[in-house]
């Protein structure tokens, strides 16, 4: 579980600019244009900040336990020992195709995130409930109603979640991928200009694409190499008790 928890957390944490992209206008936006927050008041911009990402990654943890849970009943009722691996071969793919909608190789992205916009509008309009948002307890329920944004990458660490196969565990790790995309959230309100124009540079983006996919092989890959060395153990285990 730790090893997975380890993904979780590095998949947030390389995957700055698609977090940038998705969601950084909307928290600079929401930090920077507030009549009642004044621009250079840092300390301000910070705690607001920190609200809205602990909103949005509370909804991650919850989405996680609920991931976690029908993980749980699908390998359950599947009986098939190579489940586990499937679903995260199934995030791994997901990863992989994000990668190249980066690359600008496979336009993936509206594909994918089209799965969850019938629930993003449903919830949606609850946010104008929450304007102007000048108050902590309003941007972190704004952060949490956000945090329901249709996003590949989320439903990427979902289906990681997913294969854990336990409600707790389907919560850390989606409680861990959240903590990773949090440095690229939290200085997005303080250098908005600046990720404006780094989001687009090539470089930066084929280095992202390349985690990316290094990440999406690591999910199956690591399954694999811990079960044989369980398997290993279990025998050697049996050799010795056998003599």
């Amino acid at each position: 579980m730790l090893v997975t928890l380890i993904i979780a957390f590095n998949l947030g944490l390389f995957s700055t600019l698609h977090c940038i992209g998705m969601c950084g206008g909307i928290l600079t936006a929401m930090m920077l244009a507030n009549p009642d927050l004044e621009k250079n008041n840092k300390l301000k911009i910070f705690n607001r900040s920190l609200a809205y990402n602990f909103g949005r990654i509370s909804s991650y943890s919850l989405a996680g336990l609920i991931s976690g849970l029908l993980g749980s009943k699908i390998i359950g009722v599947s009986q098939n020992v190579n489940a586990h691996l499937i679903l995260q071969s199934i995030a791994a793919l997901v990863l992989i195709a994000l990668a190249l909608n980066i690359l600008g190789v496979l336009p993936f992205k509206k594909l994918v995130e089209s799965i969850g916009m019938k629930l993003w509008k449903t919830i949606q309009p609850f946010g104008k409930c929450l304007y102007p948002i000048n108050s902590l307890w309003r941007a972190m329920f704004f952060g949490m109603l956000w945090g329901w944004l249709p996003c590949g990458l989320v439903y990427s660490a979902l289906i990681l979640s997913l294969s854990t196969a336990t409600p707790l565990d389907g919560m850390l790790t989606m409680l861990f991928f959240g903590l990773g995309t949090l440095p690229a959230m939290l200085t997005a309100g303080y250098f908005s200009n600046y990720l404006n124009t780094v989001k687009d540079n090539s470089k930066l983006r084929l280095i992202t694409a390349i985690l990316m996919i290094l990440i999406a092989l690591s999910l199956p890959a690591s399954t694999i190499y811990f079960s044989k060395h369980h398997d290993h153990g279990t025998t050697a285990a049996a050799g010795h008790q056998h003599h």
